[in-house]
């Protein structure tokens, strides 16, 4: 099922864990970041940013920040939505199929490069070289 959360405005802890310190800088950094990593779960996303430090609770609270105030962050971040605990950015142009898509070719490329080098790990056991 897809899904764009956003805060809920009745629980005041949801909304006081959001005490970011995001620069102007970081919302095309993170967007773009989104957007080239279509179908992370939070999990991926946290071991692949390297721009700030999220851990998977504080990042849902971001992405739900981002969907909650859409206008606020028009044309800068977002909005977001998850499908199958992954993350998608909501693009204009871009269906979330084809983002699907694209994350999973990108899935197939990483582990076509993992049995490679597990393969060759592999022959090069069985010969009794080393390279």
């Amino acid at each position: 099922m897809d899904n764009i959360p956003t805060l809920n405005h009745g629980a005041r802890g949801e909304i006081q864990n959001c005490n970011f310190d995001f620069t102007e800088e970081f919302y095309p950094q993170f967007h773009n970041f989104i957007r080239q990593n279509p179908g992370k779960t939070s999990k991926e996303l946290c071991n692949m940013i390297t721009f700030y430090d999220f851990t998977e609770e504080t990042l849902f609270s971001a992405f739900k920040l981002f969907n909650t105030y859409k206008n606020t962050f028009y044309n800068k971040c977002g909005p977001f939505l998850t499908k199958n605990d992954r993350w998608f950015i909501i693009e204009k142009n871009q269906s979330l199929q084809e983002q699907e898509i694209i994350a999973l070719k990108q899935e197939i490329i990483a582990l076509k490069k993992k049995l490679e080098t597990n393969g060759t790990k592999s022959i090069e056991t069985k010969s009794g070289t080393n390279r």
